[in-house]
């Protein structure tokens, strides 16, 4: 018979269903619905683009003939070699090649010739002949392949079924312990005494994993069965094996059924949850997010489709005045820009964004038909990562961005984070808090701080040592982020003390979020030496006012903290006094 433990929601405003619906952060099968919406707005694009191709061709006629002429003949080279660099970008993307190979030929014969224009006629001859030759496709071009729709998971089944796990274990104490470990961090988990019972339930309904027992009342390593019996149904399904052999005949007959994770009894139950954390990628779902600065607005909002199909969070701008705003509301992890852009050049475009130490590190990448040398190593001097040639394939632009932004989390994640808990340090903290509190300042939203200190931390490591202690920080860390919001700010600010930013939170929220994890982490058991023990946090709350900055708000929130601790801990106390939760 299986048990089955349904996780509490997390807080949820009205702010906060507003953003869900906004979030590209979505499950495979809602992006999977919203493919033919994106396929048909690509396909729009592309025929605006084809509407637009003559009048395009006039204006580019029009500048060449004014340069002939000798009318500013400097300027009308410049206008000339930016409309010829934006079709030699766009006509391969939408659809026309050779009309875009043409224009990127015209566009190399341009470099230096304002300069030495009276010893160039050749060029200027070429430059005639190839313009000349320049004519949209007699019928609009076939559909330009767009990336592969995202996989839809565990399509067929009903959300609330793919959200869970199997738990086959006689046990029923440990059963039951692991089912509440689990539900306490957001899984929904059926737990089973016999195997049949859960192989008939996985041959209907596919779990995120399963945990197997590989002793068995059938035998010591019974257990082996039941993972070759369930592989035989779920291929992929990842199975993490709970022994309590240590020895080369269990793990090799293990590895032989590909067993992804073998934890040997007692079991280490925060290493358990980073076992399904790892092998479901619970970790790591943030959306990649990315400006794209272009002053092509049909190329833009093509590039930002692909990107956002492909379930990254692409925003695209035509103006280079908007930049300032868009990096504060975006945030993003990388931008795409162009080379040459009209009022201001993609070089310059770098050196502004390097000026700000948030973005120091942030890869910027210019999407460019430039070949020259010349004008490539002033880019990268201005603090420009790489180059993408027009026309690059969606393919390998969706690659290429992910590639880069995968590195630059990588390097960050060394930085920002704290290497025992992976959440946030105290320095990365601090910076992404200023950002939080400019936003809320500028939108009116609520703020609220949260500074949590683990009780009688020091008896902890003085009792048990500093393993113990380490398990214990890492199993509130974890709590934490499974419990909270994927835009809540969480981090560890020191020792055993973290600290939370709730974005869009009035304090009354803030506080009844804060006593239900107050109330769920004194209830997870903590594996010692000794025996099983629990551990207890005190919290305090602050809510931003016009009169706060960080500091005074960590200030607030601190002093709230302390007060809780004076009043016996295991308490939620604010910084106002309205509210004492314990």
């Amino acid at each position: 018979m299986a048990e089955s433990s349904r996780p509490g929601a997390a807080h949820q405003t009205d702010a906060d269903m507003n953003a869900d619906e906004q979030s590209p952060d979505r499950s495979g099968k809602e992006l999977a619905a919203a493919e033919p919406g994106r396929a048909h707005k690509l396909r729009q694009l592309r025929a605006s683009y084809y509407a637009q191709l003559p009048e395009r061709l006039d204006e580019l006629r029009a500048a060449w003939s004014a340069a002939l002429a000798g009318e500013e003949r400097r300027a009308s080279l410049r206008t000339f070699q930016r409309l010829a660099h934006n079709l030699a970008g766009s006509a391969g993307t939408f659809g026309c090649p050779e009309l875009g190979a043409t224009a990127r030929a015209i566009e190399e014969l341009i470099v230096d010739l304002d300069e030495n224009w009276a010893a160039m006629p050749p060029r200027i001859e070429a430059i005639s002949d190839r313009l000349a030759s320049l004519e949209p496709p007699s019928s609009e071009p076939l559909a330009v392949a767009g990336p592969a729709a995202v996989p839809v998971a565990n399509e067929g089944m009903e959300p609330d079924q793919a959200m869970g796990l199997y738990l086959i274990e006689d046990d029923a104490p440990l059963r039951q312990e692991i089912a509440a470990l689990t539900h306490a961090y957001g899984w929904q988990t059926h737990s089973f005494g016999e195997a049949g019972a859960a192989l008939e339930a996985l041959a209907t309904h596919r779990p995120e994993a399963m945990i197997v027992d590989l002793s068995r009342p059938e035998g010591k390593l019974a257990g082996i069965e039941v993972v070759e019996r369930a592989r035989a149904i779920a291929a992929e399904l990842p199975v993490i094996l709970l022994s309590a052999l240590w020895n080369w005949e269990s793990r090799l007959a293990a590895a032989r059924v590909g067993v992804n994770a073998y934890l040997v009894k007692p079991i280490d139950l925060s290493l358990l949850v980073d076992q399904i954390d790892r092998l479901t990628k619970k970790t790591s779902a943030d959306p990649y997010r990315v400006l794209i600065i272009d002053d092509s607005a049909m190329l833009a909002e093509h590039y930002a489709g692909v990107l956002n199909a492909a379930g990254m969070r692409a925003e695209a701008i035509t103006e280079p005045q908007r930049l300032l705003e868009s990096l504060e509301t975006l945030q993003p992890e990388l931008m795409l820009t162009d080379l040459y852009m009209p009022g201001c050049s993609g070089i310059e475009l770098a050196r502004v964004i390097r000026q700000d130490e948030r973005y120091a590190s942030m890869p910027i990448v210019f999407l460019s038909t430039e070949a020259g040398r010349k004008q490539q190593l002033a880019a990268m001097q201005a603090g420009a990562d790489d180059f993408l040639t027009k026309p690059v394939r969606d393919a390998e632009l969706v690659l290429a961005v992910k590639q880069r932004i995968t590195r630059a989390r990588a390097l960050a994640a060394l930085i920002n984070r704290d290497s025992l808990t992976g959440l946030l340090n105290r320095i990365a903290f601090d910076l992404q808090a200023e950002a939080e509190i400019d936003r809320a300042a500028r939108s009116a939203a609520p703020l609220t701080l949260a500074m949590l200190d683990i009780d009688h931390f020091k008896r902890v490591n003085d009792s048990h040592g500093h393993p113990v202690g380490d398990r214990v920080i890492k199993s509130l860390a974890q709590l934490l982020r499974k419990r909270l919001r994927k835009y809540d700010v969480i981090a560890r600010y020191g020792g055993e003390e973290f600290s939370i930013l709730m974005p869009s939170t009035p304090p009354e929220t803030a506080m009844a979020v804060l006593d239900t994890l107050r109330q769920q982490f004194a209830q997870l058991s903590q594996a010692t030496a000794a025996g099983m023990c629990h551990c207890t946090f005190s919290a305090g709350l602050a809510a931003l006012n016009k009169t706060m900055d960080r500091g005074r708000l960590v200030e607030a929130a601190d002093a709230a903290l302390y007060a809780a601790k004076r009043a016996g801990r295991n308490r939620v106390c604010r910084a106002d006094g309205k509210g004492d939760a314990a």
